[in-house]
């Protein structure tokens, strides 16, 4: 049961990162549309950008799906009480959820028309932000909460039949374990989106003949190629904090007590240096779609690596 678990979780996390995350990287290939002077080479990023569009919404939905699967593999008597003890929160992450679906989608809809000018790149930008942070601040957050509540807080309050306190779920959510988890698993996604967006930069420069839109598919390939070795440096750094400020029994999982624990989270730190030569390579050389594709597969065998020691532990 802890493999289907692994599997579906993994997936999960790569279509809500892909999801929630490309809408980001798309206001900053539009801000650097607005900074080029070629018609050509604008065009070319604006129909690469609404396609990333239409792909958020497609992945959001997926890894909605995938959620809730993992939720059924999970559900337990105990997951179950844990759940009533932020049932109001779940509701209202419910529309949480429609909000930023129908933000993606009017975006995406409005975009199809024409790119527009700064005005309307910052009217964007600004609720692009709000409809991804939305999703990235409310669901991760609110499931790490369900799993961090004390066991003798669950009984306790699932015998009174009252819900968990805003200032005990703040409490909780704001503890530096909570913080930790949150920012690495958010590091994860932000890192999933750019390694789709050169994959699917890649794939458009391949269809392409020379010309325009061709090179800017290969610039927007190197330039996720930077954005990704950039936050696996900083997955590396959070990476630290959160073992350090985890739970020690889950802390000791990791370093021996569970040797399946440690030796997928061992690999997993092998992968990363890797991971960051690979990234290096694809920045400072002529693009090769082998050596992009060995990065990819690199880069998923360390996320599932990293699932399953997460899990484990």
């Amino acid at each position: 049961m802890q493999l289907v678990e692994v599997f579906i979780l993994a997936i999960h996390l790569i279509l809500v990162g892909i999801g929630a995350c490309l809408p980001l990287a798309v206001v900053l290939l539009n801000r650097k549309m607005l900074r080029i002077d070629n018609s050509r080479h604008c065009d070319a990023i604006w129909q690469f950008s609404r396609d990333l569009m239409k792909v958020s919404i497609q992945a959001v939905t997926l890894g909605s799906i995938f959620g809730l699967l993992l939720a059924g593999v999970l559900w337990s008597e105990d997951f179950h009480n844990r759940c009533h003890l932020v049932m109001t929160k779940m509701k209202w992450a419910g529309v949480e959820w429609l909000f930023s679906m129908l933000v993606f989608g009017g975006i995406y809809f409005q975009w199809a028309k024409s790119p527009g000018a700064h005005r309307a790149f910052w009217i964007r930008s600004v609720l692009i932000f709000l409809a991804a942070f939305n999703l990235l601040y409310h669901f991760p957050s609110l499931f790490l909460v369900i799993t961090a509540i004390p066991a003798d807080m669950v009984d306790a309050l699932t015998r009174s039949a009252i819900e968990l306190s805003r200032d005990t779920y703040y409490e909780i959510m704001f503890s530096s374990t909570m913080i930790s988890r949150w920012l690495h698993a958010t590091l994860a996604m932000l890192a999933t989106s750019m390694v789709f967006v050169a994959v699917a930069s890649i794939r458009r420069a391949n269809q392409e003949d020379e010309g325009p839109a061709r090179d800017s598919a290969i610039s927007i390939c190197r330039w996720a190629a930077r954005n990704v070795l950039l936050i696996l440096f900083l997955q590396f750094a959070f990476g630290i904090w959160t073992v350090v400020a985890m739970d020690p029994s889950r802390m000791e999982n990791l370093m021996g007590a569970n040797m399946a624990a440690t030796g997928l989270f061992a690999i997993s730190i092998i992968l990363l240096f890797v991971q960051l030569q690979q990234w290096t390579g694809l920045i400072s050389e002529r693009v090769r779609r082998d050596h992009l594709v060995r990065a990819v597969a690199t880069y998923l065998t360390m996320f599932m690596c990293m699932v399953a020691a997460s899990v484990l532990s």
